[in-house]
């Protein structure tokens, strides 16, 4: 932080310091529960009809060709809807941080959902040239919207970042660096976390974190970082159980899972077989202990 201005320092020093005061003590030793039964964070009882997809990115068609990674459209609108379609309300005039940026279809969706700037950082600086790019092409400069290009760790350990919503969107399959990617997003003193991810075992009872490796030459896998040795990036895929007591630890919650049941019961013919089969999940996480 030697770099940054002392009022700056000073900023994120404070934040990091009110959640751990405001925080209650917890036993040595003793892991963190659950509060509630992981059925009980899934949002049930929609309308039937009621969770069509809207088709928003037909608006933003470039998404649809600027990364080699793109998936099909049916998973990318589907996807829009239980991000921003269940969590609109926590957008209108928030600072957003999105990490893993890629190139920048969900900093433009923040946007649009009325966040008023948003900051996307992401490991690749070719990808942070097309999000500039793309968000300039649908009338976003830096007035409203800035991407970094830098491994998410270090740019949250070594720049002020403050913000009222984090998105880490298919990221935390990615990493491994727990401790530090929690820590980095508790000093920004966002109130909400919004969580995409996936674990062949999401709905286990027991805390579970699969380790796998991927080649960080390809472009939607890991990219590397001061830790790689060699080819290939050593990562983790935590269960719900696991993402639980590792936002317990740094004063958030899970709030409530998107209702991807709804999503695929209103929109049958769009194929998204790992948030069917439950091992892919959108979580809204909380500050557990918001500073009043």
């Amino acid at each position: 932080m030697a770099s940054m201005p002392l009022q700056q320092q000073a900023a994120r020093v404070l934040r990091g310091l009110a959640w751990r005061i405001e925080r209650p003590r917890m036993r040595l030793g003793r892991p963190a529960a659950p509060a509630q039964d992981a059925g009980d964070l899934a949002r049930t009882g929609s309308v039937p009809g009621s969770r069509t997809v809207s088709w928003f990115f037909e608006q933003f068609p470039r998404f649809y060709c600027t990364s080699s990674t793109a998936p099909s459209t049916a998973r990318l609108n589907l996807r829009y809807e239980a991000v921003f379609g269940e969590n609109r309300d926590i957008f209108a005039g928030a600072s957003v941080l999105d990490l893993a940026s890629h190139d920048g279809r969900w900093s433009l969706a923040a946007l649009a959902s009325g966040a008023r700037s948003v900051t996307g950082v992401e490991a690749r600086p070719e990808l942070v040239k097309v999000a500039v790019e793309n968000l300039g092409a649908y009338g976003y400069g830096a007035d409203r919207v800035r991407f970094v290009a830098g491994d998410a760790h270090e740019v949250l350990s070594t720049q002020d970042l403050a913000a009222d919503v984090v998105l880490c969107l298919g990221f935390l399959y990615h990493t491994l660096r727990y401790n530090e990617l929690l820590d980095g997003i508790r000093r920004t003193g966002a109130r909400y976390l919004i969580i995409d991810t996936f674990s062949p075992y999401m709905m286990g009872p027991v805390p579970n974190v699969n380790l796998v490796t991927e080649d960080a030459g390809e472009e939607g896998k890991a990219a590397a970082d001061s830790y790689t040795h060699g080819p290939s990036v050593l990562v983790g895929r935590p269960n719900l159980a696991a993402i639980r007591t590792m936002l317990g630890a740094y004063g958030y919650r899970v709030e409530r899972l998107s209702d991807w049941a709804g999503l695929l019961r209103d929109n049958p013919a769009l194929d998204c077989g790992d948030y069917a089969n439950g091992k892919r999940i959108t979580a809204r996480c909380v500050d557990a202990h918001p500073v009043r």
